[in-house]
């Protein structure tokens, strides 16, 4: 039982990481493109991301607790 908790645990933390990383990319990337059609295709790719990332979070759940 401890090993799945840690499993979880682990897969939870890079979870974690990725929405990070996806919260806070996109606006460090505007940044440096001062063109405010970037901010559109930014939040375009994020929404993609957003959808892969819970697809992705959910099958490796699914996988951990068999």
């Amino acid at each position: 039982m401890a090993e799945l908790v840690g499993r979880q645990l682990r897969q939870a933390l890079r979870t974690v990481g990725a929405v990070a990383a996806l919260l806070a990319g996109p606006p460090v990337l505007a940044m440096w493109v001062p063109d405010p059609r970037a901010w559109v295709v930014l939040s375009l790719a994020v929404q993609g991301l957003w959808v892969g990332l819970a697809v992705l979070q959910l099958r490796r759940a699914e996988r951990l607790e068999r």
